[in-house]
């Protein structure tokens, strides 16, 4: 039960209810305990990324994506000063990537099985944030409190979109986009460390 649990990335009771109601398939020893097959989660994991993940991710996405046009008229001056106009072609490539971003923050929690090229491209997109930012002039400091800004956004439209207190589940879910920002945020460092070594 434990090794099928964190194959799918949810706590025991969860995958439990699942069973018990028919979304997964189980069998039970003689001694009683719950079985599951491999292919059968493999399965249900496959079918829970085409039908929940897509429309609630989105639905993240957006809600994220408001929370942080409405916050950005009201937080300090180093966090504007990250998001400074330019042009409307870099305004709109910061747009995108901050989208992606938060997309691929939620597909890392939803789909376990796809963890290591999500994280990955993460990283990818937090070196693009670093190097710009190095580019731009503005400090390490300040590149790090926009990363915290976005960071917060994002964990408050999670949290804000469950109805019920937290349970084990949206802990292990918190923990999951801790650990997806945090490797963000060093390959932000990296960027703007190779940022800074580019313009010098």
């Amino acid at each position: 039960m434990q090794e099928a649990s964190d194959f799918l990335g949810v706590h025991f009771t969860t995958l439990r209810s699942w069973a018990d109601r028919g979304e997964i398939p189980v069998f039970r020893t003689p001694g009683g305990h719950r079985r599951f097959s491999y292919d059968d989660l493999r399965r249900f994991l496959a079918e829970r990324a085409h039908s929940l993940p897509a429309s609630s991710s989105g639905a993240l996405v957006e809600v994220a994506v408001g929370r942080v046009r409405a916050e950005l008229q009201r937080v300090d001056a180093a966090v504007q000063r990250w998001h400074q106009p330019v042009d409307t072609a870099i305004d709109q490539v910061r747009r995108e990537r901050g989208r992606t971003l938060f997309a691929l923050a939620i597909s890392y929690v939803m789909k376990p099985q796809q963890r290591e090229s999500l994280l990955e491209s993460g990283r990818e997109l937090g070196r693009q944030y670093g190097e710009e930012a190095a580019r731009n002039g503005l400090t390490l400091a300040e590149t790090g409190r926009a990363v915290q800004f976005f960071r917060n956004q994002l964990i408050d439209t999670v949290r804000s979109s469950e109805a019920q207190p937290p349970d084990n589940d949206d802990m292990r879910v918190e923990r999951l986009l801790d650990h997806f920002l945090d490797e963000v945020l060093y390959a932000v460092l990296d960027g703007y460390e190779a940022g800074v070594g580019a313009r010098f």
